[in-house]
């Protein structure tokens, strides 16, 4: 009888059953569901297509545990105002009064979306809100519904392995600074991609040249990969996103004339579309970039 006792509790130790998505959602064990608050404003549509993105959906109220999430959320920024947007459901409700942080009044938006949409204040009371007012907003997916590549060992879709590199890609569908491509990488558990190899650099030729365009790029010739500049001695050293050189990490070959530090603002890294080969790039501009994650034998 201990025996199989050990046995029971050795197994049930090795296969814990883990609620856990993207690492910037946060768990909820009475709702089963995982909530991100955005501090990023946004109007009704534009919040609806975020979170889309990010695998959820613009919050639906279904519980007053939801409505203490949002205000247990809140507490933790004190200075993004009393509202957070959620989706509407339908009921008659109080009209905020808030001033909103940007009103957008434009005869072409059709009447709809003009409408009155719901949110949420500190208080943990549901009003409505003009759904072309910017606000923050709350994301949510049920712990059922979480997205997990188990072969990429990522939570999103959509990427690809290639097992010539061991690695698992997926390009954006939009533009980002560098600092948002690192962490819209960063949070499914993959990273901004990094060439290690000659026969990498080949095949992430084939791959961005095969992905559509971004057509909201600063440059549709550029992605933007996981290197940057660090100012040691007065020199540029550009590094990965782990610390290594780049002749560390197996490649270190430059476009012709880069990096040229053009209006001494390049500090981060891209990959050139024409030679996949590296340009260093302003880290404020929005470019496309590509999400890599390393398994199997080439896994660290």
């Amino acid at each position: 009888m201990l025996v199989v006792f050990i046995v029971l509790f050795s197994l049930a130790a090795a296969n814990p059953r883990h609620k856990q998505y993207r690492y910037d959602y946060e768990y909820n064990s009475k709702t089963d569901a995982f909530y991100k608050l955005h501090v990023a404003t946004a109007t009704d549509n534009e919040a609806k297509s975020r979170c889309q993105k990010e695998g959820a959906e613009l919050m639906t109220i279904s519980s007053q545990d939801d409505v203490v999430q949002v205000h247990k959320m809140l507490k933790q920024f004190p200075d993004i105002g009393n509202y957070v947007l959620v989706t509407s459901d339908g009921l008659q409700h109080e009209s905020a009064e808030e001033t909103p942080l940007i009103y957008m009044e434009d005869p072409d938006w059709p009447e709809t979306s003009r409408g009155q949409c719901n949110v949420v204040t500190r208080e943990g009371i549901v009003e409505t809100s003009n759904c072309l007012n910017k606000l923050p907003f709350m994301c949510k997916i049920k712990a059922i519904n979480v997205i997990y590549d188990s072969r990429c060992k990522v939570y999103s879709s959509g990427y690809k392995y290639y097992n010539i590199t061991g690695s698992c890609y997926k390009m954006s569908e939009t533009a980002a600074s560098w600092n948002r491509a690192y962490e819209d990488c960063h949070v499914v558990g993959a990273h901004l991609v990094i060439i290690n190899s000659q026969s990498e650099r080949s095949l992430l030729y084939d791959v961005m040249n095969a992905a559509p365009r971004v057509p909201t790029s600063a440059a549709s010739w550029f992605i933007l990969a996981g290197i940057r500049a660090t100012d040691a001695n007065n020199t540029r050293v550009f590094k990965t996103i782990f610390n290594q050189t780049l002749e560390e990490a197996g490649f270190a070959e430059w476009s012709p004339g880069e990096p040229n530090n053009a209006s001494e603002s390049e500090k981060c890294g891209s990959i050139f579309l024409n030679d996949a080969k590296y340009n260093d790039v302003d880290c404020l501009k929005e470019f496309a970039y590509m999400c890599e994650n390393e398994i199997g034998i080439h896994q660290a």
